[in-house]
C-alpha cells in the first residue's frame, strides 16, 4: 500500500500513487527505506499506513496574520479503495481549528506578520477512525500493493482587513503523522493568487462581523 499527497484544495487535498501530482505537491511516500533526494526537492517525511494511527494526524498552516480560520468547516475526508476485495471506504471527520500550538518544531517556524492555524480530529471520532487504522492493516496483510488510500483536509477561511487584502499571499502546511513525532514540513512556503487552487477563494474574501 503506497500513500501520497499533495497541496491543493485550501489546506490539504490527496492522490493516490496512480494519478498525477500537481507541480505545487509534496508526495509522502510510504513504504521507501530512503526517499529520493536533489538538490531542489528537501526530504520527504515518511509513513508507513500499518503504523499510522489516523485519530492522532494533526495539520498545521502558516499564513498572514489577517487571515482569519473559520471555527467549523474543516474536515478529514479519507477514502480506501481496493477492488479485488470489494472495500471502498469514504468517510469525512470533522476537524477542530485552532489558532496557536504545542510544538517545538512550529515555534522555530512562527514568523513576523504571520499566524499559525493548527487542525486535529475530535475525541468522538477516534473510534471510526481507529477503526479505519486497522483496515490498512488487513488490507496490507491480505493485498499488498493492490490498496488505493487517500486523504486531505478542508480548512475555510476569510481575510480580516478587506481594505487591505493583497493580490497574492505566503502559506506553508504543515503535517504532524503520529502524536510522537513533532510536525514537519508538508509544502513549503507557497505565494498563491486569487484562483491559483479550487477552493481557496475565501481566502481573499471579507471575514462577516
Amino acid at each position: 500500500m503506497r500513500l501520497a499527497l499533495v497541496a491543493a484544495f485550501v489546506l490539504l487535498a490527496a492522490c493516490s500513487p496512480k494519478t498525477d501530482t500537481s507541480p505545487s505537491g509534496a508526495p509522502l511516500p510510504v513504504e521507501t527505506t530512503t526517499p529520493q533526494m536533489t538538490p531542489e526537492a528537501p526530504p520527504e517525511p515518511q509513513v508507513d499506513p500499518t503504523q499510522l494511527d489516523l485519530s492522532q494526524i494533526a495539520l498545521a498552516m502558516r499564513i498572514p496574520s489577517a487571515f482569519r480560520a473559520y471555527d467549523d468547516g474543516a474536515f478529514l475526508q479519507i477514502n480506501v479503495i481496493n477492488p479485488r476485495l470489494g472495500v471502498d471506504i469514504a468517510q469525512s471527520f470533522a476537524l477542530v481549528t485552532s489558532e496557536g500550538f504545542d510544538s517545538t518544531f512550529l515555534a522555530g517556524e512562527q514568523k513576523d506578520g504571520f499566524t499559525i492555524w493548527t487542525y486535529a480530529t475530535k475525541p468522538e471520532d477516534a473510534g471510526r477512525l481507529a477503526a479505519l487504522s486497522q483496515e490498512l492493516v488487513r488490507l496490507k496483510a491480505e493485498a499488498p500493493s493492490e490498496n488505493e488510500l487517500t486523504f486531505g483536509a478542508i480548512a475555510p477561511g476569510c481575510w480580516n482587513e478587506p481594505e487591505e487584502t493583497p493580490g497574492s499571499l505566503a502559506r506553508t502546511l504543515y503535517i504532524r503523522v503520529t502524536p510522537a513525532d513533532d510536525f514537519q514540513v508538508f509544502v513549503p512556503e507557497q505565494v498563491l493568487t486569487e484562483g491559483d487552487l479550487p477552493g481557496i477563494e475565501s481566502f481573499w474574501g471579507a471575514c462577516e462581523g
